[in-house]
């Protein structure tokens, strides 16, 4: 136990109360610490530590205690932090701040982003996007044309049509030669057999026809094909 007229420097007596220097300021200002409680006259020199410290206890406002914490030691016991560095303490600050620190509040902590709005810049770049785009399924479309990689659905059922056409010609013209070496086999009449041949192949062309007719119509005028762009 310390005796009651240990006297302390202001600085260390502000330790011993768990408060800053400037604590102690504002007592001294406020006449919370009176002259007596000082061993020179006007508040100066050393604090008398039994007096200060009752002074403290009946004159400072009990908001202001708050305000400081409920740290600030108001008896006269010897001070276990003398010593610590006076920056190490907690600057006094007034009651309502302290107050109004310790509120709560509703509000989150972060507020979530409004959505992008679709603006008129934004429908202008798209379309200008789009239209790039077409430009370039065309220009490579005229491309593989160019190079023979793609055709229309009509012209390819024209050159298919050729084809088929010139196969028959080819195949109708050759039953002549049919009839003979089928006549000379069976020593029949060339006409008879070419006759009979002619017959039988006009049928299985007009059944063909039909059929391919048929196939036709069920089929879509244009193909669809993948043309690769480059970009």
């Amino acid at each position: 136990m310390q005796p009651e007229q240990q006297h302390l420097s202001q600085a260390d007596f502000a330790r011993h109360m768990g408060v800053s220097r400037a604590a102690v300021s504002q007592w001294k200002k406020k006449d919370i610490l009176r002259d007596n409680a000082f061993t020179s006259p006007e508040k100066k020199g050393k604090v008398v530590v039994s007096v200060a410290v009752d002074q403290v206890r009946r004159n400072r406002d009990i908001g202001q205690a708050l305000g400081n914490g409920i740290e600030t030691r108001t008896s006269t016991d010897a001070a276990p932090n003398v010593g610590r560095p006076e920056d190490a303490l907690a600057e006094e600050t007034e009651p309502t701040q302290q107050a109004l620190s310790a509120v709560p509040t509703d509000q989150p902590d972060t507020v979530p982003p409004e959505p992008k709005r679709d603006t008129v810049e934004d429908q202008l770049k798209r379309a200008r996007l789009e239209e790039q785009h077409r430009k370039n399924r065309m220009g490579a479309a005229e491309e593989a044309r160019q190079q023979g990689k793609l055709m229309s659905s009509e012209d390819a059922r024209e050159q298919m049509a050729r084809v088929a056409v010139m196969m028959l010609q080819i195949f109708e013209g050759s039953l002549t030669d049919f009839a003979a070496s089928i006549a000379s086999q069976f020593t029949v009449p060339q006409r008879d057999v070419l006759h009979l041949l002619k017959s039988e192949f006009r049928q299985v062309r007009q059944s063909a026809t039909q059929k391919e007719r048929a196939r036709l119509a069920s089929l879509e005028r244009n193909t669809t094909t993948s043309v690769e762009l480059d970009g």
